[in-house]
Parts: structure tokens; C-alpha cells; sequence
């Protein structure tokens, strides 16, 4: 329950806008061989060892990548779903009244486009790139009344998939990324550095670790030290 990751879709929020998709907007896509939710599914840290293991195996990684990924890319392109879908989530945002934000719910919607490869508008992207500063970030925890929208190495990761955001290419927002800068292994040529410390945290030089600290450090609590599973 609640947030196990700083990041986008480590937190039952971000998975309950997924699932809702595409019918919260109010457009039936009938029944479907996969499902937005499963290109980003996981489970948190309070289930069970076997479920959580279930989302490790390379036999099911390769499945998501290489059936479930193009699958829902071909949907999402086919007869401009993908448009439709950004034009129905951005006529929402004006609602003040929901919760979590009509605004943040076109930031997900946006990152599922990017994690299936789907094409993007350039005036999509624009506007998801103008909404991130519209969207409320915590650096740390927060109790769930103030916790919705981004963690700060959520936002940089959806910042830095805008910045290299490829139609045809699927961006994996499950695989390590910068806490500072948001980037992947793939953006920086080299495997990341993990937190030492909390073993949570992901850096793509000593750089972004050191700028990231003022913001780390009162969560970088060794996995033995913490009194939560949620974040």
C-alpha cells in the first residue's frame, strides 16, 4: 500500500490511474489481449516473496518487451488512440476538484505513450513538459493527504524520457534511473551507481550523487535501520 519507490509507478496512485485507463476518460476500446497496466504492473514491498518474484524472471521480461510493449504500441497508434486519449485527458484538467489531479493523471497517461514507443504529438509532448511544473513534488515522505504527484527522482525520470523520447522506442521507467538527473543506462552509455548507503538510490556519476545529497540524505537509511516499507 501506499509508495515503495520515489519513482513513477512505484506506488499505488500511479497504479490505480493506470488500471482505470482508458475508461476513466470515457472511450471503450473493447476487450483487449494486454493491458496498459501490464507494460508498468508490479507489486509493492509488503507482498508476498512469490509475488514479487514473479515480476523478475528474464522469460517474463522478455514477454513484456517483446509481445506486450509492441502489442499495446500498435493499439495505442491504431486509428489515433493515442490522440484521442491526450485530447480527452487534457479537456479534464480544468476539474479543480479531483484527486489525484486530472493534470498529473496526463503526466501518467503521458508516460505510458513513452513506455509503449507510441507516437506523441509535439504539441503533446510540450504540454506534458509545461504541466511538470504545475504538478506537486515531494522530496521525501509525506503523508498520503500531501502525497499527490511526483517524488523528485519521479520527476526527473519523466523529465528526462521527454528529452529522449523516440517514436518506436519504448522507454522502460521500471529500470534504474538518475535520482538527480532522471537518465538510464542507455541515455549515459554506462550502468549506474547505486546508493551504498540505502542501496535505493541510483546515480549516473558522482556528480548527480552529490547535488542529489541535500534532498537523499533523510531518506538514506540503511534496509536493516527502516521502522517503514513505504517511502
Amino acid at each position: 500500500m501506499g509508495r515503495w519507490g520515489w519513482r513513477l509507478f512505484e506506488g499505488d496512485q500511479d497504479l490505480d490511474i493506470v488500471c482505470e485507463l482508458p475508461e476513466s476518460l470515457s472511450i471503450q476500446t473493447g476487450e483487449w489481449l494486454h493491458s496498459l497496466s501490464q507494460m508498468v504492473h508490479q507489486t509493492d514491498k509488503l507482498a508476498p516473496h512469490e509475488m514479487r518474484e514473479f515480476y523478475k524472471p528474464p522469460e517474463y521480461l522478455a514477454e513484456l518487451e517483446t509481445e506486450v510493449v509492441p502489442w499495446v504500441r500498435a493499439k495505442l497508434n491504431q486509428d489515433n488512440l493515442g490522440d484521442r486519449l491526450f485530447a480527452a485527458s487534457r479537456a479534464r484538467e480544468s476539474n479543480p476538484s479531483s484527486l489525484p489531479p486530472n493534470e498529473y493523471k496526463t503526466i501518467i497517461l503521458g508516460a505510458l505513450m513513452m513506455r509503449a514507443g507510441a507516437k506523441i504529438k509535439s504539441e503533446d509532448l510540450q504540454h506534458l513538459r509545461d504541466l511538470v511544473a504545475r504538478i506537486n513534488c515531494n522530496a521525501r515522505f509525506a503523508l498520503p493527504i500531501f502525497d499527490e504527484g511526483f517524488r523528485s527522482p519521479g520527476r526527473a525520470q519523466f523529465l528526462a524520457a521527454l528529452d529522449h523520447y523516440q517514436e518506436g522506442v519504448s522507454r522502460d521507467f521500471q529500470e534504474p534511473s538518475c535520482f538527480q538527473c532522471g537518465q538510464v543506462k542507455g541515455d549515459v552509455g554506462h550502468a549506474l551507481l547505486k546508493c551504498g548507503r540505502c542501496q535505493d538510490a541510483w546515480y549516473c556519476d558522482n556528480e548527480c550523487q552529490r547535488r542529489h545529497w541535500h534532498e537523499h540524505k533523510p531518506s538514506c537509511i540503511p534496509r536493516q535501520r527502516r521502522l517503514l516499507l513505504n517511502v
